[in-house]
């Protein structure tokens, strides 16, 4: 007996054995499927201006998995709206979607190709103690720092008060939108330009609003560019990046629940706080195209020439290039997330 159980079974434990190999290549087969899928796919790197609002639809691109089915492996990273810009413009980083119309204006070789939040998703959040903007006097404001949207936006609400910027009121350069809500709170400024998640987390502390961006002047938040040489020599690179994106936009109008579960994550909200989000950006301040009117375009450009003390005469499409997005706009004219 023990002889014809050795001869069928020659060791002890080998059907366990088998099964043991079995089910660690069960386990090992989809992380090696995976690692050969993502040795496959370009590395690109696209830098953000903070984890806000303003990113949400590369971050719905990334987490949909609509940049990999472009080919690509996209890393996002969140720094300072100037550094932003300046990691794009040194090569180091493959696109931006911080504003890059002020350093086209000074002479940057660099265009903006989409737009995601067409109109100023910012308000000038203050302590309780602050009661409107003439309040501000003597006081200090957070923003990004100079030639951003943000302190664009802060300047026209102090001037609109006759309040001159860094004369009556201290602007202070700041970085990401967590960094100068942080500073809020500390006490180390008595107001910041805070977008829409930044603004619902504040009042959430016992800060308010004393003025709303979009009442004082035109503009828009988020955005994608790429420099000229990428739109000679790559440009189906650079609309393969655009249409992943453009997707990404209609993802968080499209799915709600879906976009609140990622957002909230991304930016560390609440998810009651990634809804409300939702309902602005739904309400229209987010381009389901990724276009801007001619008069939005305008303003901005005379914004970034009265910060450059520029009076050279600048042609839109010397700033902004939307022929790409337009593009893509129509390659996915029946698309559905």
């Amino acid at each position: 007996m023990a002889g014809r159980s050795r001869g069928k079974f020659p060791g002890r434990f080998r059907p366990v054995g088998v099964v043991a190999v079995i089910l660690l290549m069960a386990v090992l087969l989809p992380r090696l499927a995976a690692a050969a899928s993502s040795a496959e796919l370009k590395r690109l790197r696209i830098s953000l201006p903070g984890i806000g609002s303003a990113s949400y639809p590369l971050i719905m691109a990334q987490k949909m998995g609509y940049f990999r089915a472009e080919g690509y492996n996209v890393e996002l990273i969140p720094m300072s709206g100037g550094l932003a810009v300046k990691t794009h413009l040194a090569g180091e980083v493959d696109f931006t979607s911080a504003g890059t119309a002020v350093a086209a204006i000074r002479g940057a070789k660099v265009k903006t190709l989409m737009a995601f939040i067409r109109e100023l998703p910012y308000d000038l959040m203050a302590t309780p103690e602050v009661k409107n903007v003439e309040d501000l006097r003597g006081k200090k404001i957070a923003v990004s720092d100079r030639g951003s949207v943000t302190y664009i936006v802060a300047r026209a609400i102090l001037q609109k008060h006759g309040l001159e910027p860094d004369k009556d009121v201290n602007i202070l350069n700041m970085g990401r939108p967590d960094v100068r809500y942080q500073a809020l709170m500390a006490g180390a400024v008595q107001a910041a330009i805070a977008n829409f998640d930044g603004a619902a987390m504040l009042r959430t502390r016992g800060y308010h609003s004393v003025a709303k961006a979009a009442k004082y002047t035109k503009g828009f938040a988020g955005s994608l560019s790429a420099t000229l040489d990428q739109l000679e020599k790559k440009p189906d690179e650079v609309l393969r990046v655009v249409r992943a994106t453009l997707k990404g936009t209609r993802a968080y109008l499209a799915l709600r629940d879906e976009a609140v579960r990622i957002t909230s994550e991304w930016s560390r909200i609440t998810p009651e706080i990634a809804v409300k989000v939702h309902e602005l950006m739904a309400a229209g301040a987010l381009a389901p195209d990724g276009l801007l009117d001619r008069a939005t375009m305008e303003t901005v450009i005379a914004d970034g020439q009265a910060l450059s003390n520029s009076k050279q005469p600048v042609r839109l499409d010397e700033i902004f290039d939307f022929s790409l997005v337009r593009r893509a706009n129509g390659e996915l004219k029946n698309w559905r997330p």
